[in-house]
This record gives C-alpha cells, sequence and structure tokens, in this order.
C-alpha cells in the first residue's frame, strides 16, 4: 500500500515540472524574438543615422567649382512624344563663369524622332545659379539660337530660344547631376507634328567642372 502511494505521489510531480518546463521554454522562446526583434529594430535605426550623418557630412564637405574663371562641361538628354513617334534629344555645351554662379557659353544639339526625322541646333545661353553653400544648387537660365530641323517630306531653319530651371547636385566638386523643365519657343510651327511652335520637356544633365 505505501509503494502504490508512493508512485502515485511521484506521478503528479512528473507531470508538474514537464509542465513547468515547457512553459520556461515557451516564455525563453518569445523572450528571444522579441530580444531579436529589438536588436533588428536597433540596427535599422543605426544605419539610418549613420547614412543621414554621411550624407550631412558629404553635403556640406562639397564645394561646388561654380566661382570666377570656372569652365563647365555638359550633357543632356531628353525624351518627348509628339503623339506619333518618340523623339531623343542630344546636346552639349561649353559654358565659362563670368563671376561667381553665373555662366555664359554656346550650346549645340542633335535629336532623332522615328527613322528619317533629325534636327541640328546651335546657339549661346546664359545661366544664373542660385549658390546656398551646399550640394544642392538650382538654376535657371536661357538660351538663343539657330535650328534646322529635316522631316522627311519638308524641311525648316528657324530661330529659337530655350528658357529652363532646375536644380543640380554635387556628388563631388567638379562634377554634378541635375534635372530641368525646358520651355522651346520657334519662329516656325514645328513641333508636335508641325502643329505647334511652343513646346515643352524635362531634361536630364551631367555637369563637370574644371
Amino acid at each position: 500500500m505505501i509503494t502504490h502511494y508512493h508512485n502515485r505521489d511521484r506521478s503528479p510531480g512528473k507531470k508538474s515540472g514537464g509542465g513547468q518546463e515547457g512553459l520556461q521554454i515557451g516564455l525563453g522562446g518569445v523572450m528571444q524574438s522579441i530580444t531579436r526583434g529589438k536588436r533588428c529594430s536597433m540596427y535599422r535605426v543605426l544605419l539610418t543615422i549613420a547614412f543621414m550623418w554621411v550624407w550631412t557630412v558629404g553635403a556640406q564637405a562639397v564645394q561646388p567649382m561654380m566661382m570666377q574663371g570656372a569652365r563647365e562641361i555638359a550633357l543632356s538628354g531628353s525624351l518627348d512624344d509628339d503623339g506619333e513617334d518618340m523623339g531623343l534629344s542630344l546636346s552639349g555645351r561649353y559654358g565659362f563663369f563670368l563671376v561667381d554662379g553665373v555662366e555664359a557659353g554656346a550650346y549645340g544639339g542633335l535629336g532623332f524622332r522615328g527613322s528619317d526625322s533629325k534636327d541640328l541646333s546651335l546657339g549661346v545661353f546664359g545661366e544664373y545659379n542660385f549658390d546656398q553653400g551646399g550640394a544642392l544648387v538650382p538654376y535657371a537660365g536661357g538660351g538663343a539660337g539657330w535650328a534646322w530641323m529635316d522631316r522627311g517630306a519638308a524641311d525648316d531653319s528657324y530661330l529659337e530660344l530655350q528658357g529652363w530651371g532646375g536644380a543640380k547636385y554635387f556628388f563631388v566638386d567638379y562634377a554634378a547631376i541635375g534635372v530641368e523643365l525646358v520651355l522651346k519657343v520657334a519662329s516656325e510651327d514645328v513641333y508636335n507634328g508641325y502643329d505647334d511652335g511652343i513646346d515643352w520637356l524635362f531634361r536630364l544633365t551631367t555637369r563637370w567642372f574644371f
């Protein structure tokens, strides 16, 4: 009888101990998951802070080379659709800074549309840069020149005025990338399938200073 009661008293003890161990293991897993989550969140926060710090230090360290006497070579490109064909325009320019932030120079452009349409432009430009002491520099400019357009069955030469505004980002002192909104006004209706004398487009630019 004593042995019988002894075994019966032991059995509930074993079951109770197993339940406690399972509960402890479950709580331990939850705590580990929470700890891992906190560590991941902390790592994300630290990486974000580090990225912002590097970006800020880099922006403060850059000194855009736009002082009097500096020169610039720029290449730009744009895509536009006149409703019939997609057009690609490429242009290059050479500029000289007359005073700090004020540039003048000459440009040339070449455009293609469809299989047998092309245009050529040559002119002069001026541009003013709003230097705010950082890596991001807003600017506005304008140009005037002569353009020739071949659209297969028709050829046209015309005067063209351009005005633009945008911003460029200097990732080093002597190089920048930018985007600008351009307004073109022609003396003839040569844009959008020979229907308009005014055209709008966005242009991407890359610039090198020396």
